[in-house]
């Protein structure tokens, strides 16, 4: 294999992101990574077992001397968003990413990098393989998850009889000198209604929605970017105003946690109705370029001849749009105690139009139990009004409480300040972490997070500074060695 990276500290987590990086794992594609996670821990002589869900649970033995010491649990997921640019070939079933150095920052080429968590990842199969001689440390325990980023998926169904530590470090975090004391749960409401395509006749003419910056639904959420689902929403509801119209397929976004960037809708006009539709869309777009200058000023908006051999009932069509228009999205409630922190907030994030259905898929994340259950009742009884006949609500994915007196959250913010000069900065997360997950499944768990800074996760400008992550692997490894003493 032929390494981009080379020649850069620290060479061992490094190499493990470029092995991880040429293997495809999107989420429910994480086989070939977990294999390949448990026969590196084979090579290595370390107890590996995988679970029917592509988790991953492997045991490193104690430095000598440190065999009685009580064990540390590191984790991060093994699964990535896979976003790429529409023009992009990539197929991220069979194709590796490729991977950009400019500098000190790594990038990859027109997707997304997959550092969210590949860089937790490759940080522990470097664990795995580091000399117990040289880098002391009491037993370790890595827990590698799969499917967390289409609703900790892994997590949920894992077994916990084999993990013996109730100390742990979560590697799927950051930025640099940030810490995280807690995080909320989630949610994912599905809606749909049923296709009752006929021929289509009429003007076709297809409306996309492109240019959007996009984002993590959480971390990005008070962003206010635009989202392409609710932006199609709006055109098509304004149309409806001045011509009559069929929906023929609509589709928009990539995963319900990611803010969409992209949607595209194909529509059968009457052919006397064609020109009022081109100048609404056109005065949309107007209104957006104004409204959006500051979050997203590449927005962009264009009609096109289409062609299209059915089209939707006009009941299906009003069904589909009026719930794009009204089922609510984006900060619902923000917490009055903690300066920027969302308590509850919605993301349309993903349209389909299959062959059986169309499906409109927003998650809810909430720190709060009772806000989220009223606005999921909310949501559902708006998709119902609209005529969404089949809605599908998931399993409450639990929150993680704030430990206020954490051993290991006071030892790194006092190795940090000695180490820096400055103040670890704690951070409550309104995004869903899997620790809400292990904290009910391993009750009295003490929980630190740590990670390097990077950014635009979920979207094709991903990227890791090199520099950052250098320091917080050595600051992990000296983290580990303290709590030895």
């Amino acid at each position: 294999m032929n390494y981009v990276i080379q020649n850069r500290e620290p060479k061992l987590p490094l190499k493990y992101f470029e092995d991880i990086s040429a293997i495809p794992h999107g989420s429910y594609n994480e086989k070939a990574l977990a294999a390949f996670i448990a026969e590196r821990a084979k090579e290595l002589g370390l107890y590996v077992r995988v679970d029917e869900r592509n988790n991953v649970v492997v045991k490193k033995p104690a430095s000598a001397g440190l065999e009685n010491q009580p064990a540390i649990l590191l984790q991060a997921h093994i699964d990535m968003v896979n976003e790429k640019n529409a023009d992009s070939s990539h197929d991220f079933e069979k194709d590796g990413l490729k991977l950009i150095l400019e500098g000190n920052i790594l990038r990859a080429d027109g997707t997304t990098l997959g550092a969210d968590d590949g860089k937790g990842v490759a940080y522990m199969l470097a664990l795995m393989d580091e000399d117990s001689d040289t880098f002391p440390h009491p037993p370790l325990e890595f827990l590698f998850t799969s499917g967390e980023e289409v609703g900790f998926w892994g997590a949920m169904a894992l077994d916990c009889s084999d993990i013996t530590a109730r100390r742990m470090i979560g590697l799927d975090a950051g930025p640099e000198g940030v810490i995280a004391t807690t995080s909320a749960g989630a949610q994912e409401v599905i809606m749909s209604c049923p296709t009752d395509f006929e021929p289509a006749k009429g003007e076709i003419l297809s409306i996309s929605v492109r240019g959007l910056l996009g984002g993590h639904s959480a971390m990005n959420i008070t962003d206010e970017k635009g989202n392409a689902n609710k932006i199609m929403g709006r055109i098509l509801h304004n149309v409806a105003k001045v011509a009559d119209y069929r929906l023929c397929s609509i589709t928009g976004g990539a995963m319900f946690n990611a803010i969409p960037r992209e949607a595209t809708a194909i529509l059968a006009l009457c052919p006397d109705c064609k020109q009022a539709a081109v100048d609404m869309v056109n005065k949309v777009f107007a209104q957006l370029k104004e409204e959006l200058a500051a979050s997203d000023p590449d927005v962009a908006i264009s009609v096109a001849a289409a062609s299209a051999d059915h089209m939707l009932s006009a009941q299906t069509t009003r069904t589909v749009v009026e719930c794009l228009y009204n089922v609510p999205n984006g900060v619902r409630m923000m917490n009055k105690q903690v300066e920027g922190l969302p308590v509850t907030s919605t993301n349309m994030g993903v349209v389909k139009t299959l062959e059986d259905k169309i499906t409109v898929d927003t998650m809810l994340r909430s720190s709060s139990r009772s806000v989220n259950d009223d606005y999921v009742d909310n949501i559902c009884t708006v998709g119902r009004l609209c005529g969404m006949d089949d809605i599908w609500v998931s399993d409450w994915m639990p929150a993680w409480p704030y430990m206020a007196d954490s051993k290991m959250r006071e030892l790194a913010k006092q190795m940090y300040k000695e180490r820096t000069g400055k103040d670890m900065v704690e951070f409550a997360v309104h995004g869903g972490l899997e620790l809400g997950v292990f904290s009910e499944k391993m009750p009295g768990m003490d929980i630190v997070t740590l990670g390097c800074t990077s950014g635009n996760e979920h979207t094709v400008t991903e990227w890791m500074d090199l520099d950052s992550y250098a320091r917080v692997y050595e600051f992990m490894k000296d983290f580990i060695a303290e709590l030895t003493k």
